[in-house]
């Protein structure tokens, strides 16, 4: 993180010592978004040390699917923190990088690297989901297709999912105390503040999965049948799960007048 550069350093020249082919890191500007601004270095003068940024080991050996790296959106919701109450939808996101990944380390391929769609749709090379139904298609797909095509490799989706769970759970846990603060300072309480976060997984070679980020109200938007799919249906299950009604305009201003009149007649 921004404050732990000294650590950073320290870690970072350690394994230039003991590891000095896979000191590689990806850097990523703080407040920023959609794959702008990140970049991977080998060498601590391709840092600009006056950039707040966060810096993560680069993962050399991510699991690869037809030969290309990936991440999956994982949409967890929680809905309370006293106690934690954390729901992960059942379906979601694996977007792939639009080149093959190769050893042959290029630092200024974004296209291989980086998994951001944001990224990758302006390759040339990307293919675009074009039929919900087909969700094993182009560089987008759903995490049932994924994780049909695990099974049918012989992975062990069990433990594949019991990480992965052990990631977010953790990862939960070790906000929760700014977020309780936070909480009573504003008056909120389990029935009016819940959340949608985006979670961010890689999975590399053994199976292990790493955070890469978790996105605070992660985009909705639609920009392909797949994502209007899963995003409309995470939507309604979200506010089924939170309770939240339809607002009724014309009930409610009957109520407010029903009101009105019986506090006159007092």
């Amino acid at each position: 993180m921004p404050q732990e550069f000294h650590d950073f350093h320290a870690h970072y020249q350690k394994l230039r010592q003991t590891e000095p082919k896979r000191n590689v890191w990806i850097v990523k500007p703080a407040n920023s978004s959609r794959g702008r601004g990140i970049h991977l270095i080998e060498t601590l003068d391709e840092l600009n040390v006056d950039e707040t940024s966060v810096i993560s080991r680069y993962v050399t050996n991510p699991l690869l699917i037809n030969g290309h790296k990936f991440d999956l959106r994982i949409y967890v919701v929680v809905t309370s923190y006293e106690p934690l109450r954390v729901y992960v939808y059942k379906e979601g996101l694996a977007r792939f990088a639009s080149e093959s990944y190769s050893t042959k380390f290029n630092k200024n391929n974004r296209y291989m690297h980086l998994t951001n769609y944001s990224i990758n749709k302006k390759n040339e090379k990307f293919v675009q989901n074009e039929d919900a139904e087909q969700d094993d298609v182009g560089f987008k797909w759903s995490l049932t297709a994924f994780c049909n095509h695990l099974e049918q490799v012989g992975i062990d989706m069990d433990l594949m999912w019991s990480r992965i769970y052990d990631v977010i759970l953790k990862t939960l846990s070790c906000g929760d105390n700014y977020v309780i603060q936070a909480m009573k300072k504003n008056w909120m309480y389990r029935l009016n503040c819940f959340e949608v976060f985006g979670f961010d997984i890689l999975l590399d070679s053994d199976l292990k999965p790493w955070l890469v980020e978790v996105n605070l109200s992660p985009s909705l938007s639609p920009e392909s049948p797949l994502d209007m799919t899963i995003k409309q249906n995470l939507l309604v299950d979200t506010w089924n799960l939170c309770g939240i009604k339809r607002f009724d305009r014309r009930k409610e201003s009957l109520n407010k007048l029903k009101y009105r009149n019986k506090n006159t007649n007092f």
